[in-house]
Formats: structure tokens, C-alpha cells, sequence
């Protein structure tokens, strides 16, 4: 059987383009052996110029690469290195050409052949985790007897329980009594997986990103779990939203404050409410929530108190955080 050939991009950004100073250069060049690095999605966001938000470095480069190659990429060096994959041969068509240029453009493109059977040695980096009574694992692990069991596909959506803000939801929610829960920025759809095994219900989950959507809707059939997935932006004031009880918003700070300006409104739509996707019908009512239980992550520990100072109407129950990643979990006063 013939294997497909990969050819491996890595964009070094220029200083200028990641927000120095320095001119950008264009280069095509080999690409240098080097560490590897995580990347299961934390580089992928760094401090940008609004010092509440968590932006990508260089979003249109990111955009770029996102054009090219839909599945993912790969973010080092706080998000100023960013890799990516082609099947052999695109290059030579003239749009795939002319984007390859316009990223040269922003940096140092390297370029590399990649030995054949190389996509297959991702899999000893992903290992399984275990976080209370969960068991995470990529789809070449076997299930555990002793612990609720969710499978992801990793690489296609960030989420694989392996970053903090996602294992901080995910230990959280065991200490919620189970009802419907939101699911915020759902990307793979793990923490909504993890409810279902927890037993709540129903689930929803809301994601941006289409991509992100289309990889949540395949974990859920490997899980044969089936939570509701919709693409729309959960902060926009229109977008119908469920009533739920509890509400996991795993995004980052200014997003998240957003989202709090929904719960000055009347309350929530109904579940019959929700847009299948995209935006909310024309003439859609704003929504107003006021789950019980809220979960604020993907926040940096130093943006605890415009988090919580957003949701007046909440106290904070428990908050975990790594030094550097914070989870918050806010309860509805009386």
C-alpha cells in the first residue's frame, strides 16, 4: 500500500510580525532538528496587546494556515512558531502557492520532507489521564472497568483533557449535582462527553469554530454518547441560548465578559429556543441566563477579579488554578 508523503511548514514569525519591531523577512529554508513541543493548544493563545484577552500572536497568519490546512496546526514558542502539514503535491497548485507566499512574507518559512510513517509517532505523545472518575484516551488505548470512559480523536480540536483549564472543568463538574449543562467553547466536545458519563442531562455545547464542531460530532459517535453540538457565538446577545442549571464556559477573559452581559436579561430561552447553528434567527429575543452553577475558565490566575466582578448576582464556591491557569466556579446567590 502506497502511504501519503507530508511535506512540514514551520513559520518562524518575524519580530515585527509578533509584535516587535524588527522588519519581516521571507525565507524558504530546511527546517532545523529541534525539541518537541506541546502543542495541544495552550501556545496557541499568548498575551496580545489588550492585556484582559488571549489572542493569537499573529491571527492573520493563523488565518492563513487555517485556509490551508482546516485540521490543525501546531503552535510553539508561545505561539510564535507556528507548523503545519501538507499532503505532497498541494503545493504546486497556484492558490496553495500564493498563500505559502503571503506567509513567507511574515517571517522565516521552513520547509521539510517528512520521512513516510511519521504521522503515526504523534500517537506515543498523547497518553491517557485520569481526572477523579474520568478516564480520557485516544481511540488506540483500551478502556478502564473502574472509571467512566471518553474517548477523543486527538488533533483535530483542542481539548484532550490534557491541558489545565480543561482538566480543571472536568475535575469541577464531579462536584456539581447533575442537570442540564451548557457547554461553553466546547471544541472536541470532552467536557460534554464528561457530563453525559456524569449524568447530566440534557448537554449542549456551543462552539465558534465549525471545525471544532464537525471533531465534537465524531467523538460523540466513538462515545456513542449524543450531546446537542451548535455552531454560533454564545456571546452575542441574539444567539438563543438553553436554560440550564449549570453553565461551563472554558474560553478566556474577554469572551467571558461578554457572556456576562447576558445575565442582566430576561430569563433564558428554552431549550426549543436554540439555533441549530450560526446566528439566531432574524427578531430573536436576547436571552438572559441564570444557571445555578457557572464555570469560568481559560483564564489567566491574574484575571480572577474581572471575572468575578462580572457576575454580581454569583458568589465564588471554589476556584483551582496552576500558578498560571484559573478555573472559577461561581454559585447563583438566593
Amino acid at each position: 500500500m502506497t502511504r501519503t508523503q507530508y511535506t512540514r511548514y514551520t513559520l518562524r514569525l518575524s519580530p515585527a510580525a509578533a509584535g516587535g519591531t524588527a522588519p519581516a523577512s521571507s525565507a524558504l529554508a530546511p527546517a532545523p532538528a529541534e525539541p518537541y513541543d506541546d502543542w495541544s493548544g495552550a501556545a496557541a493563545y499568548a498575551s496580545g496587546p489588550d492585556p484582559q484577552a488571549l489572542d493569537y500572536v499573529e491571527p492573520e497568519a493563523v488565518q492563513l494556515i487555517g485556509a490551508l490546512q482546516p485540521a490543525g496546526w501546531e503552535e510553539l514558542d508561545a505561539g510564535r512558531t507556528l507548523r503545519f502539514w501538507l499532503e505532497e503535491g498541494r503545493d504546486a497548485a497556484s492558490a496553495t502557492v500564493a498563500t505559502l507566499r503571503r506567509l513567507g512574507e511574515r517571517g522565516r518559512l521552513e520547509v521539510s520532507r517528512e520521512r513516510p510513517g511519521w504521522e503515526d509517532a504523534w500517537r506515543r505523545f498523547h497518553k491517557p489521564h485520569v481526572i477523579g472518575r474520568l478516564y480520557l484516551r485516544p481511540p488506540w488505548y483500551p478502556a478502564r472497568d473502574d472509571l467512566l470512559d471518553i474517548v477523543v480523536e486527538a488533533g483535530l480540536a483542542f481539548g484532550t483533557g490534557g491541558h489545565a483549564s480543561t482538566r480543571q472543568c472536568l475535575e469541577e463538574i464531579q462536584e456539581i449535582p447533575p442537570g442540564r449543562l451548557l457547554d461553553l467553547g466546547s471544541g472536541s466536545g470532552v467536557v460534554s462527553f464528561a457530563a453525559l458519563r456524569l449524568g447530566f442531562a440534557p448537554v449542549w455545547g456551543i462552539d465558534i469554530d465549525p471545525v471544532a464542531v464537525h471533531a465534537a460530532a465524531g467523538n460523540a459517535a466513538m462515545n456513542e454518547l449524543a450531546p446537542t453540538f451548535m455552531v454560533g457565538d454564545a456571546t452575542e446577545p441574539a444567539y438563543p441560548l438553553p436554560e440550564a442549571d449549570t453553565v461551563v464556559a472554558n474560553i478566556a477573559l474577554n469572551p467571558i465578559l461578554r457572556l456576562a452581559r447576558r445575565f442582566a436579561g430576561p430569563q433564558g430561552a428554552t431549550a426549543e429556543g436554540v439555533a441549530p447553528a450560526g446566528a439566531a434567527p432574524p427578531g430573536a429575543a436576547p436571552a438572559g441566563l441564570r444557571p445555578e452553577h457557572l464555570l469560568l475558565a481559560g483564564l489567566l490566575v491574574e484575571q480572577e477579579e474581572p471575572a468575578a466582578a462580572a457576575f454580581p448576582g454569583y458568589d465564588t464556591a471554589a476556584r483551582r488554578d496552576d500558578g498560571t491557569w484559573l478555573m472559577l466556579h461561581l454559585v447563583r446567590r438566593p
